[in-house]
């Protein structure tokens, strides 16, 4: 008895069991086959879950009521759509494939590209890109401590493991170019990682470049007016273009809509803490000469009581403090034109020589010197000394000029006559940065802080070791300035050389043809990609004098500074000097202007018997030997506009042994061959009698030729001026084998008036203090 109700008991149990298992896949097979229609109906999540680190939303942000194939959709497919060809066509724009952000293939994922472009206003589409770029990682902030880099350790590793049989069957077909699995998968791996870091860049200069246009400077006028056009005619395009297939409503998906509604209450433009994490978001403390601190930016205008200086620019609805960002704020406050610089305690003797050469040029703009770290108090009184004591012993060399300045030029300070006292304010930046990023912006680059931070609207940044020849104000009126609102030089046009690549690279992370319809963000022309960086030189500009109008251009000045962050592309470039106008050319501005000049070289022409040929004859081609390069008037094709490096003959001088240039006995054979001679020179002012601007092969080509003639029109001279001194050269080439042809190419020689010579020797002496 009791083993037949242990078997009718087990048996229950298995019954009991089958059923409940049967009844429970008939629940999940319901479940499975009415999921959507519960999704559509229910509300799974809170508003609120968008700002939770822990809640991770669905793959790629689909909506779920979208119908989705199996395999991963390719990668830029809505640029094979009929309507992008054709917008394509109708902006005369490259069918090439780009590189475009990934939260475009977010966008079109789920929207029609006719459905976006023919429907959204600028604002809108800012929500939908913006609104993405959250949705796909709601936690996202620009990393400033980004790796671009390649390195072969655990995600290598994990590479190969992942991507075995792939790598396998790859290096049979390539068995002929590698000796070992080990190169084959290495090399592979870089390929990928290359593509992977510069997707990256792509996608973080895009984010960067849409933020400010869409909430940093969406209340500029001009650009407001240029939106507005282009997305009326691009509507118009659109339909017409789809007239007889008309696209349906437009509509944010579930969750772009969840996230609309959780930031209806907050400030919807205000990302500035994820786009500049490395800022404080406080402005910069300014103190006038006086000793009056500002906290905020002063107005020079009623300060200076001078109507001349610009005004601060006019709010709109836009940038009302209840609605509106750091940099919107900061731009519409800046205003007045001046002159900037940054400094540190080392370069105060210079920052003194130039002050000093301001007031000799009767230079009646302010001056705002811009600090990061401590700037003493004594590096201060020097500065304050220079610029506002009584000036009124000068050189004697001022003798021969005092009848080509104004009748104002001395001015009757305290009872004595002397040069104009200078408006001097020390901008103290150090608390503009967060500690942690502080160590990136060390050297060159706080010039870039400085264009970003300084408050001038229209400004003039120059290095402390500039010399210009002009009054500033000059430079201000200068065509190219007026019609563009910036001012760039360019550097030696020497032939040293940068892999092409580079410029390619930099050609694959701009902005994309999708960048232009959406946003109206034009992509790189021919006006920055045949630049010399671009053809493969390795310097385009001298950035020691640059001048920039902030309300024309203050997302590129926004730019020049991101790319600083930028390894991939700020490794490329020397210092500061190229970011400037690749700043622009990143942001899609190409409203950029370059003095069509190159840098010329300018002292005195070298003796013909210093310059001869191994048989004893003189060179076709003349020859000028400087440490300093120097800028031309595109203007009027003679003018001097300024040097860099100062005035002194040598800016080596210091740390020069003049004992052993002495005996060289190759140049300077006019002086005396004795260290005593050669020493008195190197420090005396450079004396400005010609100016060489070499010409430029087309092609970045040495001329060779059978003259012994200069085969390109820059060299340097080692062993004098510790390796500063670079020779120019008035022209390259010269006969060719067998006599016939002749690849001889001129450049420009200037030789300067009687009176441009006295003034320079003035402005000389004034520089260096001389009696």
């Amino acid at each position: 008895m009791g083993k037949l109700l242990r078997y009718t008991s087990k048996r229950s149990v298995i019954i009991y069991y089958t059923f409940a298992l049967i009844g429970l896949v008939g629940i999940l097979s319901w479940y499975q086959h009415n999921s959507q229609l519960l999704s559509d109906d229910i509300d799974l999540h809170s508003t609120y879950d968008i700002y939770d680190e822990y809640y991770k939303l669905p793959s790629l942000v689909q909506d779920a009521t979208a119908s989705h194939s199996d395999e991963e959709p390719e990668v830029g497919q809505f640029k094979n759509t009929e309507i992008y060809s054709l917008l394509l066509d109708s902006y005369n724009l490259t069918k090439e494939c780009d590189k475009h952000s990934s939260i475009y293939e977010e966008i079109f994922s789920n929207h029609g590209v006719s459905t976006v472009l023919g429907q959204l206003d600028f604002a809108k589409r800012c929500d939908l890109f913006f609104t993405n770029v959250f949705l796909k990682n709601h936690n996202w902030r620009f990393n400033t401590s980004q790796s671009y880099d390649i390195t072969y350790d655990g995600p290598y590793e994990k590479f190969c493991q992942q991507n075995s049989k792939k790598l396998k069957t790859e290096f049979i077909k390539e068995r002929a170019r590698f000796n070992k699995f080990s190169d084959f998968t290495r090399k592979t791996y870089a390929e990928n990682r290359q593509r992977e870091i510069e997707q990256t860049v792509v996608d973080e200069l895009t984010i960067f470049r849409l933020y400010n246009k869409c909430f940093v400077t969406d209340d500029d006028p001009i650009q407001q007016s240029k939106i507005k056009n282009f997305i009326t005619q691009q509507k118009q395009m659109v339909d017409k273009i789809g007239s007889s297939n008309p696209s349906k409503k437009f509509e944010f998906t579930k969750y772009e809509d969840l996230f609309q509604k959780g930031k209806e209450k907050s400030n919807r433009n205000n990302f500035d803490h994820r786009i500049y994490p490395w800022l404080s978001l406080e402005t910069p403390i300014f103190e006038r000469w006086t000793g009056k601190v500002y906290n905020d930016i002063p107005n020079y205008r009623e300060i200076l009581n001078d109507p001349s200086q610009p005004g601060k620019r006019k709010s709109s609805f836009f940038s009302k403090p209840t609605n509106t960002n750091f940099f919107k704020q900061y731009k519409n406050d800046c205003n007045g034109r001046g002159i900037v610089l940054t400094v540190a305690d080392k370069h105060v003797d210079y920052t003194v020589n130039l002050i000093h050469l301001l007031r000799a040029l009767n230079n009646k703009l302010p001056i705002q010197i811009v600090y990061f770290y401590n700037f003493s108090q004594e590096s201060k009184k020097a500065i304050l000394r220079a610029a506002r004591d009584d000036y009124s012993h000068l050189p004697d060399s001022f003798k021969n000029v005092d009848s080509y300045f104004p009748s104002d030029y001395l001015e009757n300070n305290h009872k004595t006559r002397g040069l104009p006292k200078q408006e001097v304010w020390f901008v103290n930046a150090a608390n503009v940065l967060n500690e942690r990023d502080k160590q990136k912006f060390n050297g060159f680059a706080n010039k870039l802080l400085a264009t970003l931070f300084n408050s001038f609207n229209e400004f003039m940044l120059i290095d402390a070791d500039t010399v210009m020849m002009k009054n500033p104000e000059t430079f201000f009126e200068m065509k190219g300035y007026k019609e563009t609102g910036t001012l760039f030089f360019k550097d030696r046009f020497v032939l040293q050389k940068r892999d092409l690549e580079e410029g390619k690279l930099f050609n694959r992370v701009s902005q994309s043809t999708v960048d232009k319809l959406m946003f109206d963000v034009e992509p790189m022309t021919n006006h920055t990609l045949q630049r010399e960086f671009f053809r493969g030189l390795v310097h385009t500009m001298e950035s020691g004098m640059v001048l920039l109008n902030r309300e024309k251009h203050f997302s590129s000045i926004l730019m020049i500074t991101h790319l600083n962050f930028i390894k991939p592309i700020r490794k490329k470039s020397y210092g500061d000097k190229e970011l400037f106008w690749l700043g622009f050319a990143f942001n899609g501005d190409e409203n950029y202007h370059f003095n069509s000049y190159s840098a010329a070289s300018v002292g005195e022409l070298t003796l013909p018997s210093d310059w001869q040929k191994p048989d004893g004859t003189p060179h076709y081609s003349q020859e000028l030997c400087s440490s300093h390069p120097a800028q031309i008037s595109e203007e009027d094709g003679h003018s001097l506009l300024w040097i860099n490096s100062g005035f002194g003959y040598c800016p080596q001088a210091k740390s020069i042994d003049f004992n052993k240039e002495s005996k060289i006995g190759r140049r300077l054979t006019f002086l005396p061959q004795t260290m005593e001679a050669f020493k008195q020179y190197y420090f005396d002012p450079l004396r400005i009698r010609h100016a060489i601007i070499p010409p430029v092969d087309d092609k970045l080509n040495k001329r060779y030729n059978y003259n012994d003639e200069p085969t390109e029109g820059w060299l340097m001279d080692r062993d004098y001026c510790k390796r500063y001194l670079w020779c120019a050269y008035s022209s390259i080439g010269g006969k060719l084998e067998g006599g016939d042809k002749d690849n001889k190419l001129e450049g420009k020689i200037i030789t300067f008036s009687d009176k441009e010579r006295q003034l320079f020797d003035y402005y000389g002496d004034i520089w260096m203090g001389m009696e």
